[in-house]
């Protein structure tokens, strides 16, 4: 088996798929073995590979520290071929939450890819099928495949799917981003180091156009009131905004990085935007989030 992987994924002909059944093995939740599917007309070309946090630079030597800032715990990685020479791999990333596992996925994605119902959310392209199901985020790469190959990553990707545990759907935080003006799959989570501020630990974002304007909308989940009133804290120090006093409400602030920036915290939540010059527009999304989080 290769060892480095082009970005790309794909699966198997849905003809096969009335065919396809689940091999035996422990759980996937378990980070142990993965059940990969058997499917009609394809088997195994060897035995699975395992990577760790150790070793997953041996597969994905360019990427593997971008996966390691989204919490990644292993890879197990199948491979398959049919005797018209064609092969189809099947890559399972495993990360400490389904929060990292979408963090990482929505890195990844393409705004404009064929966007599929698989998992919590899926996209395909040629040769390439990926989605994301609770913890784990799944890619799958096809060669030589023909003209049947997105209904060949179709039958593996819903196969695969079935054998997964955790929730098939995406962060539940994602529904308190208003939908007006939103930009269609530009959700995204930031692991680590939110803003460039390693006191801001993650944040969700989304891209929005509206009015003519294009802005960027951030939702930050403290683990409490007190987490989030020491992230204001480091945040006005850090900006210099001494003048200001730290409490729940709203705050508009010149950042050296990212110019004005709007935010509003309440309870164990911060919320705010960038690049958006309209009070009127602000004073709506503002007053939404307040209403979503008070629910």
């Amino acid at each position: 088996m290769k060892k480095l992987r082009i970005w790309k994924t794909p699966l198997f002909l849905f003809c096969l798929f009335l065919g396809a059944k689940s091999l035996g093995g422990p759980s996937l939740a378990e980070g142990k073995t993965v059940s990969f599917p058997e499917v009609s007309g394809w088997k195994q070309a060897e035995k699975p590979q395992v990577f760790s946090p150790k070793t997953l630079y041996e597969y994905i030597n360019g990427a593997a520290d971008l996966y390691l800032k989204y919490d990644f715990q292993n890879l197990q990685v199948g491979e398959y071929r049919n005797d018209k020479k064609a092969s189809v791999t099947v890559e399972v990333y495993r990360h400490q939450t389904p929060h990292h596992a979408f963090g990482i996925y929505s890195q990844e994605r393409l705004a404009k890819a064929n966007f599929l119902d698989i998992g919590s959310q899926g996209y395909s392209e040629s040769m390439v099928l990926n989605f994301v199901q609770g913890p784990y985020y799944v890619k799958i790469n096809s060669y030589n495949t023909g003209a049947d190959d997105q209904e060949i990553l179709l039958t593996f990707a819903r196969q695969v799917a079935q054998n997964l545990e955790g929730p098939s759907s995406l962060p539940a935080i994602l529904s308190s981003f208003p939908a007006e003006g939103k930009r269609k799959n530009s959700e995204k989570f930031i692991a680590k180091d939110f803003l460039g501020y390693s006191f801001f630990h993650s944040g969700f974002t989304a891209d929005y156009e509206l009015l003519g304007k294009k802005f960027k909308i951030f939702v930050i989940e403290g683990k409490n009131q007190n987490d989030c009133r020491d992230m204001m804290e480091r945040y006005l120090k850090q900006t210099e905004n001494l003048e200001k006093k730290s409490g729940e409400g709203s705050y508009r602030l010149r950042d050296p990085y990212h110019g004005e920036v709007d935010l509003y915290w309440q309870g164990k939540y911060i919320w705010g935007t960038m690049n958006l010059d309209d009070p009127n527009l602000r004073s709506t999304y503002f007053q939404y989030f307040e209403s979503f989080f008070k629910k």
